[in-house]
């Protein structure tokens, strides 16, 4: 917490030389009640005013000028370095206009002396808009000098305004790779990220069905688990979880308004401000430290090496899982390239476990593995999650055991089997895994809209398969259902954004399906159902474009109780899909956690 300690009078300037509130026998006396015990940020001429550094307590001296050498006073440049040097405590900040200034936007509470008479004043505190704040406590104290001390405190911003700032910050920073930014961003909130350890998950599929499950397996062993997967798909809180649970929207709002409060105060004072990504890796690390979660699941948004999500330096295991071509323009053009800025999240010594794949990335992960020193665990390629018995869910088979999957599709045999590996490895660290956690981990994780049902008949699955890679996946899952029995037809409904290869895409998916139909995703990079359409069409002749909720209506009308219409494509549009779904079936028992069920 930052609170800001001032006075004024009635003409809102400070006394001459900074000595109010020092000469106020009371305002000396609450001032130190109420900084015992706690880190006092200081201007230089604040501090010249008291003559010494304020015992039971950290002083944090702010001079270019001045360099004071005393136990529990340090002395810094600027208000960032002493946020820094704070750690994260509970600072008290006291100065003149300059400091106030700066502090202003970051504090959380205010304690305020205005004074009832006037005073001869050469600095003029700035104003401060009241509408802003709560005002939690006032008393008038009588006295040589008649003054009222007033306690405000800063209102969390609603989740309207929330959207709306971070909207705008979107529209003017978009994707900003590097590093640079954030760490100076992270100086200023004390560094949370340096207080959790982390499994660092990079890839371009399967790092969120590779998260849920390793922490649901964690949860399991008894370990408080943190969990940060970006987007949001159907709840904007599911980003940030603990111990499975998305963050209670109070705590968000009171941990987002901080950060956009010290957001405004780089601004302010010129220097390059984050992302709306960052914010929300920020917004973890604060989240992971303030719940003292044992550790914590941390998925790259993109890449890997100029991720947000790099700046971290506790990393306990990097897990690496399926790699292909995406986000080409800013990643590389070529497997090899991007498998690099994948790998980029290997740190010296940290263990890597790699989901078996093509030659390329297997060899340019291991080279990257071999310059830092970091063990390599490669998983077993015959890994392979088939369908089992009516609601009995997918069974792996692996390293001669047979593991049950409630993660239902093919492609979840590699993941299942990088988790295992993933365990082994936090195992040989010392860390208590037992194996009934394992077990029940992997077939108890609930991971929405990764090949999950949400309807029984008409079978509606939802699917975030948004570039080839995943549609490839996609594709075999539901050659596996046929194979498994299965003899209904498939409706398409598919969505995707614009960059994306979202032809490949179509030619993967479109040429299973007895019809089609395609949306405009409710998303500023989304490519538009008629676009998507003539790619289509030359493997599906019987498909349209239609908004979403009547291609939705219309496909649950002309399908079968024993036919599917599966949902695909950009996850931005899954959560509206999933609630038009309920809103025409009357709602049904999401199947997503049991697997798939289709075997005679």
């Amino acid at each position: 917490m930052i609170a800001l300690i001032a006075a004024y009078d009635k003409n809102r300037v400070i006394g001459n030389n900074g000595k109010i509130p020092w000469e106020l026998p009371e305002d000396k006396r609450r001032f130190r009640e109420l900084t015992t015990g706690h880190v006092v940020v200081m201007g230089r001429r604040t501090y010249e005013e008291i003559g010494h550094p304020l015992p039971d307590r950290e002083t944090i001296l702010i001079s270019a000028t001045r360099q004071v050498t005393a136990p529990h006073c340090t002395t810094v440049k600027t208000l960032a370095e002493a946020l820094e040097r704070a750690d994260g405590k509970k600072v008290f900040i006291c100065g003149g206009e300059q400091l106030y200034r700066e502090a202003l936007p970051l504090a959380e509470v205010l304690y305020l002396t205005e004074l009832d008479s006037t005073f001869a004043g050469d600095r003029h505190f700035p104003e401060f808009d009241a509408s802003d704040y709560l005002l939690e406590r006032e008393e008038t104290v009588a006295g040589s000098v008649p003054h009222t001390n007033r306690i405000y405190r800063k209102k969390p911003l609603t989740m309207e305004k929330v959207a709306e700032i971070l909207s705008n910050i979107q529209k003017t920073s978009g994707i900003v790779p590097g590093l640079e930014t954030l760490r100076a961003f992270l100086k200023r909130l004390g560094n949370p990220q340096n207080k959790t350890q982390f499994l660092h998950i990079a890839g371009t599929n399967g790092k969120g069905s590779v998260g849920a499950m390793l922490a649901t397996v964690l949860q399991k062993a008894g370990y408080r688990v943190g969990h940060f997967a970006s987007p949001a798909v159907f709840d904007p809180l599911e980003v940030w979880r603990v111990n499975g649970q998305p963050i209670a929207k109070k705590d968000y709002l009171r941990r987002m308004t901080t950060l956009l409060s010290n957001r405004a105060a780089m601004a302010s004072a010129g220097e390059t401000v984050p992302t709306v990504f960052e914010l929300e890796t920020a917004l973890a690390f604060v989240t992971f430290a303030q719940e003292q979660c044992d550790l914590a699941i941390l998925e790259c948004g993109m890449g890997g090496a100029e991720d947000a999500t790099n700046v971290i330096t506790t990393t306990i295991v990097s897990v690496l899982t399926s790699i292909g071509l995406d986000h080409t323009a800013f990643l590389g053009n070529t497997l090899e390239e991007i498998a690099r800025q994948k790998g980029g999240i290997i740190k010296d010594g940290v263990p890597v476990v790699l989901q078996s794949q093509s030659h390329v990335v297997e060899e340019t992960i291991r080279e990257i593995c071999k310059a830092h020193n970091s063990p390599l665990i490669l998983t077993q390629r015959e890994a392979v999650a088939v369908p089992c018995f009516p609601e009995q869910g997918a069974c792996l088979r692996y390293r001669g055991k047979d593991w049950k999957l409630s993660l239902s599709g093919a492609f979840q045999g590699q993941n299942g089997a990088e988790v295992i590996e993933a365990v082994e490895v936090l195992r040989s660290l010392s860390m208590e895994i037992p194996e009934k956690a394992l077990a029940e981990g992997l077939a108890q994780t609930v991971w929405p809209g990764r090949f999950e049902t949400i309807y029984p008949a008409p079978r509606v699955i939802l699917d975030g398969a948004h570039n080839p890679d995943a549609a490839r996946k996609l594709r075999r899952s539901m050659e596996e259902l046929r194979a498994s029995g299965w003899q209904g037809k498939l409706f398409l409904l598919l969505g995707v954004l614009g960059d994306k290869d979202h032809r490949e895409v179509a030619s993967l998916l479109a040429g299973l399906a007895q019809q089609v139909c395609t949306v405009t995703p409710d998303n500023p990079r989304a490519l538009s159902a008629e676009k998507l359409l003539m790619d289509v069409l030359p493997f599906c002749k019987k498909a349209q474009a239609l908004p979403l909720k009547q291609a939705i209506a219309q496909l649950l009308q002309q399908a079968g109780k024993d036919d599917i219409l599966l949902i695909c494509g950009s996850l931005s549009y899954l959560g509206a899909a999933r609630q038009i779904v309920e809103e025409i079936t009357g709602g049904g028992e999401s199947h997503g956690a049991t697997g798939c069920d289709f075997a005679p």
